[in-house]
């Protein structure tokens, strides 16, 4: 087509494809409105003021020539509004809600109904290695996992989805690093590590403020983003969106502790995991099939991964996505949602195994979410009319929405389940995110204070502190419902300010044995004011991305201006952007994907800095159950004289051995001939005694 003016008349040939689409459906008059799409009844509305013979079809279905002259939203929102939820649809949704909350009773009401914080905390040490895996796994997925992914996806191709690759990376390395400290030492919160390894509050108090600032963040950002999704399809208020989710997290996670926690998280991936195959699989079988997605996709541009340009300022590169975004991505198998399930594990190798299973797993869920935004690109292209690019939708997120209401407009239920779906990657994330921050309130704070509390009163204190937390985390999600911008651009420039500085203070504390608190301390500081320069300088500045945006869907078939507009992305007049930065202002152009990559490696080197003129410690001074060496850890296979030689004949691995063979001494004796809980009881009193 060509593009036409706005007096011209409409191409009878369009008009005809969509009439016939329409005649072939055999619907009735009353449920027109439930089953075509938008763009076709409004593009029919519009072409029968320049077609007559439009209107006895129109005329069939209820719409007087009258239609003609309402004004596009007010069709818009009269289609969208009477193309929501069924009974079916509700049904499901609330039958995912029930299920969540029924099993945080069951486990407040059976065992030892929640009564130590041994078991509300870490489920008494001995749960099974299968739900806790699923719970590690979901925790750090989320509505920005099943919105934001498909959406970068949809603008910026596949590279996008590989950026996910960077959790399989991050779990299997950091499994050599994070279970050898934590797992023997049996702490409760990973703050408490610092303590053991400074013999000092500092730096376990900068931490704790640097876990806090992220969970909050991120628990808001979570149910703020499910909250805009349900209300582009049901138009409830983001408000009441937001008190739901809140309510149903705090209540099962108050309830039912870390145990109900973990096996809502098995059930709720189970129901997010269908609605993503249903989505991948319908809207598939709407295109074509896979192939056809394929298709469409490649010649989109979409598929065009293979980027291994050094150039920092593009958004996705081979090189930023594997590097940086692994880097970025340390957090989670560092931080203590993953400590907490660690814990939670009988063996050390039940704890590795955990680790390495989800890797991969982590892997393939982000390849599923961003092969939705694969085929919501192959589906408008089909349709021809691109939801963002003809301003039905501004903002990103809203694609995997508008798409579920397409495909699934003559499918009771579906809608619920996508619904349902969303509403279990979000309260997975934030009722984990409750009992995570209700073991650091805990460990770093009451019991900092009030270190003889009793098991009954902290138990009471953390189900409080859960009541509390929800209040916090619905008044931070209500706040970013007023700020600008993307979900997963909140995500990437936000939430992830603490983490670069957390990640490197942990990782400079386990590998340097020269490490100092001042230096974890200085180094930490240093590297957060960096990240939050680059932030807030890239958000004030809003640098032109170097990444372009990929061709959109056609426009052919979209209502624009009240004509029919065939939309040429090779040829469409650019639009004016940010000017181009100069001078210094160049380095914010820099891609978020290195920001923690590089504030990692300020921590160590501003730390070592520190550490040499404050005065390091001697290794055989530092306690080995608190270190590790890196050589021992990633290349245990080479000669021996080799990573002696290549750890600068570091005493550590030795050490840790005399210590291991010490401990497997102890533990037979154990059996032989001492009590085990009287003995884990000594173990235990000497660790807090060296905590406090």
């Amino acid at each position: 087509m060509v593009l036409k003016e706005e007096n011209s008349s409409q191409d009878p040939k369009a008009c005809a494809d969509v009439l016939s689409r329409c005649k072939s459906r055999r619907l009735a008059p009353e449920s027109v409105t439930n089953s075509l799409r938008i763009q076709e009844v409004a593009f029919l509305l519009d072409v029968s003021k320049e077609h007559t013979g439009v209107r006895p079809v129109l005329a069939e279905y209820h719409f007087s020539p009258v239609h003609c002259y309402e004004s596009k939203r007010e069709i818009e929102e009269k289609m969208l509004k009477e193309a929501t939820f069924g009974v079916a649809d509700y049904v499901v949704s609330a039958l995912a809600l029930c299920i969540s909350l029924s099993i945080g009773l069951y486990y407040a009401c059976s065992g030892g109904r929640q009564a130590t914080t041994a078991e509300y905390h870490l489920g008494n040490r001995n749960l099974n290695f299968l739900p806790v895996m699923f719970s590690l796994m979901v925790t750090s997925q989320s509505s920005i996992l099943i919105l934001g992914v498909p959406a970068e996806t949809y603008l910026y191709g596949f590279l996008a989805t590989i950026s996910g690759f960077g959790f399989w990376f991050a779990y299997w390395l950091c499994a050599r690093i994070v279970i050898p400290i934590v797992h023997p030492i049996r702490i409760t919160s990973v703050n408490e590590y610092f303590n053991l390894r400074y013999k000092n509050n500092r730096v376990r108090f900068l931490t704790t403020v640097l876990s806090f600032i992220f969970w909050f963040i991120y628990l808001g950002i979570v149910t703020y983003g499910v909250s805009t999704a349900i209300e582009s399809i049901l138009g409830v208020p983001v408000w009441l969106c937001v008190v739901i989710v809140s309510i149903c997290s705090m209540i099962y996670t108050a309830v039912g502790g870390i145990k109900a926690v973990i096996w809502t998280d098995v059930i709720q991936y189970s129901i997010m995991l269908t609605s993503v195959l249903a989505i991948l699989i319908k809207g598939s079988m709407k295109v074509g099939g896979g192939s056809e997605v394929i298709r469409i996709n490649s010649e989109g541009k979409r598929l065009d991964f293979w980027n291994f340009s050094l150039d920092p300022t593009l958004r996705y590169t081979m090189w930023n996505v594997m590097i940086g975004n692994t880097a970025k991505l340390f957090y989670f198998p560092l931080s203590q949602s993953s400590v907490q399930r660690i814990g939670c594990m009988p063996t050390i190798k039940d704890a590795y195994k955990m680790f390495y299973i989800v890797a991969p797993l982590m892997g393939l869920t982000f390849f599923l979410a961003g092969s939705m935004g694969l085929v919501s690109y192959a589906y408008f292209v089909k349709v021809k009319c691109d939801p963002l690019a003809s301003k039905f939708i501004k903002n990103p997120n809203q694609i995997i929405p508008i798409l579920v209401t397409e495909i699934f407009h003559e499918t009771p239920g579906m809608a619920g389940l996508f619904i349902a779906g969303l509403f279990c990657a979000s309260l997975s994330t934030v009722s984990s995110g409750y009992a995570v921050i209700s073991s650091m309130t805990l460990q770093d704070i009451i019991k900092m204070k009030w270190p003889n509390l009793s098991e009954k009163r902290s138990t009471i204190a953390s189900k409080l502190t859960v009541l509390v937390i929800s209040f916090l985390t619905t008044g931070m999600a209500l706040l970013l419902a007023n700020i600008k911008g993307t979900l997963l651009k909140l995500a990437q420039m936000v939430m992830t300010i603490p983490t670069g500085p957390y990640t490197g203070i942990f990782l400079y504390s386990i590998f340097c044995t020269s490490a100092t608190s001042a230096g974890a301390i200085l180094g930490g500081i240093v590297s957060l004011v960096f990240y939050l320069w680059m932030a807030i300088g890239n958000i004030v500045l809003s640098p032109p991305s170097v990444e372009k945006k990929l061709a959109p869907a056609p426009l052919d078939m979209c209502f624009l201006n009240r004509t029919m507009v065939s939309y040429n992305t090779t040829t469409a007049a650019p639009t004016s952007g940010p000017a181009s930065l100069e001078g210094f202002n160049q380095i914010y152009g820099m891609s978020f994907q290195w920001f923690d990559f590089i504030a990692i490696i300020i921590v160590f080197v501003v730390g070592l800095i520190t550490s040499k003129i404050v005065g390091a410690p001697k290794e055989e001074d530092v306690d080995a159950r608190y270190v590790l060496c890196f050589t021992e850890q990633f290349f245990p296979y080479l000669p021996v004289r080799v990573k002696h030689l290549l750890s600068c004949r570091s005493t550590i691995p030795k050490r840790r051995k005399q210590i291991k063979a010490e401990e497997r001494q102890d533990n037979e004796e154990m059996i032989v001939g001492t009590s085990f809980p009287e003995k884990e009881k000594g173990v235990k009193k000497n660790f807090r005694e060296e905590i406090r």
